[in-house]
Order: structure tokens, then C-alpha cells, then sequence
């Protein structure tokens, strides 16, 4: 398995604001396998691509999409990253909340078939309701949205057990990378669970996980990803 790159939110060496149409095509123009893009509903239920729940200290799901944009005109909604996306670069979409993924995934297969895009989530809810309405889309639990002993505990649960995996019938998961060093992802390994580690920017790693069976690899640096898997894997 020669595992995928895909960037960061969109992130490459050109430092373009990250979720941003610039940032897409920055990523088609490098040519890197993926890109990834965080997604939340509006109050005037616009779906946008960003990454934090406030813009200027006020909730997204709070103001207008006309309000956001006042404060930030670089922010699009999913529909702008999708035609920029189409037919030029494989999607890898991260839904922040739940209540909106009806939407999302109709949006989606407007613009991309199945085997074009994936979908992820730290709600294990989502993921279940991407799974009813839609068994073909690839599905991924997300895993260490913080740094305390309840995320910490819920890996370690996770990593022995593949509950959450099993029960909200996941496709893949989607751990810190650090969890992985830690060997906390060995029993899922095992079982050909496929992985897909965030945010992976260290050389030395990155040519590690080259030669391991990941499916995947969210990165701030893919041009260099893609170097090193060519130098690994000759492709």
C-alpha cells in the first residue's frame, strides 16, 4: 500500500490562508493526490469552508454568510471549493458539527462520484448518518481533537477495541500522528483497519510511514511528502 498525501487544509509551501479557494488551487497545482477542507453551516444555513467555530469572537453558526465575509471576504462556501475541485483533484472533507449532512453529501455528488471524494468527523453521530443515508461514501473517525485525559482514554479505548470504528461502520481512522508513534494503532494495523494519520510533518516520519501500511497522510509540507514517497516508493 503506497499510502495518499494529502494536504492540510490546503496548505502547501505558497502559505496561502488555509480552506481557501487560493489554497485548492494551489494544491491542484502542485499536483498533490488530495486536498483537505474543514466545513460548518452559517445561521442563514450557508455551508463554508472553515476551520474554527468563531470568526472575530462571534459563533459561525451565528451570523450570515454576508457578516462573515465582511470580516473575512477569503472565506467560500463548499459549493465555490467544489467547482474549483472538480475533475482537477480528489476531495477529503471534514464535517465540524453535525445537522448539515444530508446537504454536504448531495452537494458533493453534484460535483464528484464516489470514489473521488471522502468524508470525516470527530462526531461519531456523523458518521453514522453518512452511513444511512449513503453506504458508498468512504467514512472516517477522527481521532485527538485535544489534549486531555478524556481524548487520551478515548484512544486508548479506541486503539484496543476498534468500537467506534465497528459500531458507527467507519471506512477508516483518522488519528493523530502521535498516537500512532505510540504504538496505539497497532491493533487496528493488525486488523487491515485502514489509517490515516493528521498532521504529519516530520522527514524522518514521513519516510517511516512510506514504507508502512497507511492509507493515508495529512500533511502542512505534501511537495515534500511526494518527494520523499517518490524516493521511497519510486512513485
Amino acid at each position: 500500500m503506497i499510502p495518499k498525501i494529502i494536504s492540510h487544509r490546503g496548505r502547501t509551501s505558497r502559505k496561502n490562508p488555509d480552506n481557501t479557494i487560493q489554497s485548492v488551487q494551489d494544491t491542484i497545482d502542485l499536483n498533490i493526490d488530495m486536498v483537505e477542507f474543514d466545513i460548518r453551516r452559517t445561521k442563514d444555513m450557508q455551508i463554508i469552508s472553515f476551520h474554527d467555530e468563531h470568526v472575530n469572537g462571534n459563533l459561525i453558526s451565528d451570523l450570515n454568510y454576508s457578516e462573515i465575509l465582511e470580516s473575512n471576504p477569503e472565506i467560500p462556501t463548499l459549493e465555490q471549493l467544489l467547482w474549483t475541485a472538480r475533475g482537477k483533484i480528489e476531495i477529503d472533507v471534514e464535517l465540524k458539527e453535525k445537522g448539515y449532512e444530508k446537504e454536504v453529501i448531495s452537494m458533493i455528488l453534484d460535483y464528484f462520484s464516489h470514489d473521488q471524494f471522502m468524508l470525516k468527523s470527530f462526531n461519531r453521530s456523523v458518521i453514522r448518518k453518512i452511513k444511512e443515508i449513503d453506504q458508498k461514501i468512504f467514512v472516517g473517525l477522527l481521532l485527538g481533537e485535544s489534549y486531555n485525559w478524556r481524548v487520551f482514554l478515548e484512544i486508548l479505548k479506541e486503539s484496543f477495541t476498534g468500537k467506534g470504528y465497528f459500531l458507527d461502520k467507519a471506512d477508516f481512522i483518522s488519528p493523530h500522528f502521535k498516537a500512532y508513534e505510540m504504538g496505539l494503532m497497532f491493533n487496528l494495523v493488525r486488523h487491515h483497519i485502514p489509517i490515516q494519520l493528521w498532521p504529519v510533518n516530520n522527514k524522518y516520519l514521513l519516510e517511516i510511514l512510506m514504507k508502512r501500511k497507511v492509507h493515508s497522510i495529512v500533511t502542512d509540507v505534501p511537495e515534500r511528502a511526494l518527494q520523499i514517497r517518490e524516493a521511497v516508493n519510486g512513485n
